[in-house]
Protein backbone atom coordinates (compact mmCIF):
# COMPACT_ATOMS: atom_id res chain seq x y z
CA UNK A 1 0.00 0.00 0.00
CA UNK A 2 2.75 2.45 0.74
CA UNK A 3 4.70 1.65 -2.84
CA UNK A 4 1.13 2.86 -4.39
CA UNK A 5 0.60 5.89 -2.40
CA UNK A 6 4.68 7.18 -2.87
CA UNK A 7 4.09 6.21 -6.39
CA UNK A 8 2.01 9.12 -7.16
CA UNK A 9 2.71 12.18 -8.62
CA UNK A 10 3.10 15.21 -6.01
CA UNK A 11 0.41 17.66 -6.02
CA UNK A 12 0.84 20.82 -7.87
CA UNK A 13 -0.32 23.46 -6.47
CA UNK A 14 0.42 28.12 -6.45
CA UNK A 15 2.06 27.19 -3.08
CA UNK A 16 4.32 25.11 -4.93
CA UNK A 17 5.28 27.36 -7.45
CA UNK A 18 5.81 30.02 -5.14
CA UNK A 19 8.21 28.07 -3.11
CA UNK A 20 9.88 27.64 -5.96
CA UNK A 21 9.70 30.97 -6.96
CA UNK A 22 13.43 30.80 -8.01
CA UNK A 23 14.57 27.54 -9.10
CA UNK A 24 15.04 27.14 -12.49
CA UNK A 25 15.94 23.50 -12.82
CA UNK A 26 13.57 20.42 -13.33
CA UNK A 27 10.28 20.36 -14.46
CA UNK A 28 6.94 21.58 -14.21
CA UNK A 29 3.54 20.03 -15.24
CA UNK A 30 0.78 22.05 -17.33
CA UNK A 31 -1.22 21.57 -14.05
CA UNK A 32 1.40 23.80 -12.18
CA UNK A 33 0.91 26.06 -14.81
CA UNK A 34 -2.96 26.59 -14.93
CA UNK A 35 -2.78 26.59 -11.17
CA UNK A 36 -1.14 29.03 -10.75
CA UNK A 37 -2.36 30.84 -13.21
CA UNK A 38 -6.11 30.62 -11.71
CA UNK A 39 -4.73 31.49 -7.91
CA UNK A 40 -3.38 34.88 -9.63
CA UNK A 41 -6.32 35.55 -11.63
CA UNK A 42 -8.47 34.91 -8.75
CA UNK A 43 -6.40 36.61 -6.03
CA UNK A 44 -6.09 39.74 -8.60
CA UNK A 45 -9.77 39.75 -9.16
CA UNK A 46 -10.61 40.05 -5.22
CA UNK A 47 -7.86 42.51 -4.63
CA UNK A 48 -8.62 44.45 -7.20
CA UNK A 49 -12.81 44.42 -6.26
CA UNK A 50 -12.39 45.43 -3.31
CA UNK A 51 -9.81 47.74 -3.94
CA UNK A 52 -12.04 49.59 -6.96
CA UNK A 53 -14.69 50.08 -3.90
CA UNK A 54 -13.50 51.68 -1.23
CA UNK A 55 -10.13 53.23 -3.06
CA UNK A 56 -10.00 56.41 -5.60
CA UNK A 57 -8.83 55.40 -8.54
CA UNK A 58 -5.61 56.41 -8.23
CA UNK A 59 -4.89 53.83 -5.00
CA UNK A 60 -6.72 50.88 -6.88
CA UNK A 61 -3.93 51.71 -10.28
CA UNK A 62 -1.14 51.81 -8.26
CA UNK A 63 -2.28 47.99 -6.02
CA UNK A 64 -3.10 46.93 -9.62
CA UNK A 65 0.28 47.14 -10.92
CA UNK A 66 1.93 46.55 -8.06
CA UNK A 67 0.09 43.28 -7.59
CA UNK A 68 1.14 42.24 -11.12
CA UNK A 69 4.59 42.58 -10.47
CA UNK A 70 4.28 40.74 -7.17
CA UNK A 71 2.57 37.90 -9.16
CA UNK A 72 4.99 37.69 -11.74
CA UNK A 73 8.00 37.18 -9.37
CA UNK A 74 7.60 33.01 -9.65
CA UNK A 75 6.75 33.02 -13.69
CA UNK A 76 10.20 32.74 -14.96
CA UNK A 77 11.18 30.03 -13.06
CA UNK A 78 7.94 28.46 -13.76
CA UNK A 79 7.94 28.74 -17.68
CA UNK A 80 12.08 27.75 -17.54
CA UNK A 81 10.20 25.00 -15.51
CA UNK A 82 8.01 24.28 -18.12
CA UNK A 83 10.03 24.21 -21.19
CA UNK A 84 12.51 21.84 -19.48
CA UNK A 85 9.73 19.42 -19.44
CA UNK A 86 9.32 19.58 -23.02
CA UNK A 87 13.62 18.98 -23.15
CA UNK A 88 13.61 23.06 -24.55
CA UNK A 89 16.14 25.39 -23.51
CA UNK A 90 14.82 27.78 -20.74
CA UNK A 91 16.40 30.91 -22.71
CA UNK A 92 12.71 30.97 -24.60
CA UNK A 93 11.53 32.67 -21.23
CA UNK A 94 12.77 35.80 -22.79
CA UNK A 95 9.67 36.06 -24.72
CA UNK A 96 7.85 36.05 -21.80
CA UNK A 97 10.42 38.44 -19.66
CA UNK A 98 10.17 40.94 -22.95
CA UNK A 99 6.49 41.42 -23.22
CA UNK A 100 6.58 41.89 -19.29
CA UNK A 101 8.90 44.33 -19.32
CA UNK A 102 7.24 46.42 -22.04
CA UNK A 103 4.50 46.65 -20.22
CA UNK A 104 6.75 47.85 -17.10
CA UNK A 105 8.34 50.56 -19.11
CA UNK A 106 4.93 51.62 -20.00
CA UNK A 107 3.41 51.73 -16.06
CA UNK A 108 6.66 53.27 -15.13
CA UNK A 109 6.26 56.17 -18.11
CA UNK A 110 2.39 56.60 -16.91
CA UNK A 111 3.29 56.92 -13.06
CA UNK A 112 6.49 59.41 -13.25
CA UNK A 113 5.56 61.24 -16.33
CA UNK A 114 2.05 61.20 -16.90
CA UNK A 115 -0.88 59.72 -19.24
CA UNK A 116 0.03 62.06 -21.88
CA UNK A 117 3.73 61.16 -21.74
CA UNK A 118 2.78 57.12 -22.28
CA UNK A 119 0.77 58.30 -24.90
CA UNK A 120 3.11 59.63 -26.55
CA UNK A 121 5.32 56.46 -25.85
CA UNK A 122 2.93 54.16 -27.44
CA UNK A 123 2.58 56.64 -30.53
CA UNK A 124 6.04 56.15 -31.34
CA UNK A 125 6.35 52.44 -30.39
CA UNK A 126 3.08 50.99 -31.69
CA UNK A 127 5.23 48.66 -33.95
CA UNK A 128 6.45 47.66 -30.95
CA UNK A 129 3.08 46.26 -29.74
CA UNK A 130 3.15 43.72 -32.83
CA UNK A 131 6.51 42.06 -31.73
CA UNK A 132 4.81 41.86 -27.86
CA UNK A 133 1.71 40.12 -29.58
CA UNK A 134 3.57 37.17 -31.66
CA UNK A 135 6.07 37.07 -28.57
CA UNK A 136 3.22 36.59 -26.50
CA UNK A 137 1.77 34.09 -28.75
CA UNK A 138 4.63 31.88 -28.57
CA UNK A 139 4.78 32.00 -25.07
CA UNK A 140 1.32 30.51 -24.72
CA UNK A 141 1.75 28.03 -27.32
CA UNK A 142 5.16 26.65 -25.88
CA UNK A 143 3.19 27.02 -22.35
CA UNK A 144 0.71 24.66 -23.33
CA UNK A 145 2.62 22.03 -25.70
CA UNK A 146 2.96 18.37 -23.99
CA UNK A 147 6.17 17.25 -21.73
CA UNK A 148 8.42 14.63 -23.09
CA UNK A 149 7.15 11.17 -21.48
CA UNK A 150 9.58 9.84 -18.90
CA UNK A 151 13.00 11.02 -17.96
CA UNK A 152 14.88 13.44 -20.25
CA UNK A 153 18.06 15.93 -19.83
CA UNK A 154 16.31 18.35 -16.96
CA UNK A 155 14.87 15.45 -14.77
CA UNK A 156 12.70 13.14 -13.83
CA UNK A 157 9.11 13.37 -15.26
CA UNK A 158 6.89 14.94 -13.09
CA UNK A 159 3.98 13.23 -14.17
CA UNK A 160 5.63 9.77 -13.69
CA UNK A 161 4.68 7.62 -16.44
CA UNK A 162 7.14 6.01 -18.49
CA UNK A 163 8.50 6.19 -22.19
Amino acid sequence: MSESVSALPRPTSARRTVALSFTFQGRATRTELASYILSAVFVTLAVSFATALFAPYTVWALVSDGLTVLLAIPVPALLVRRLHDQDRSGKLVWLAIFTFAVWLVRVVIANVAGMDARIGFDRMTWLLDWAVIFANLAAVILAILPGTAGPNRFGPDPRQRST
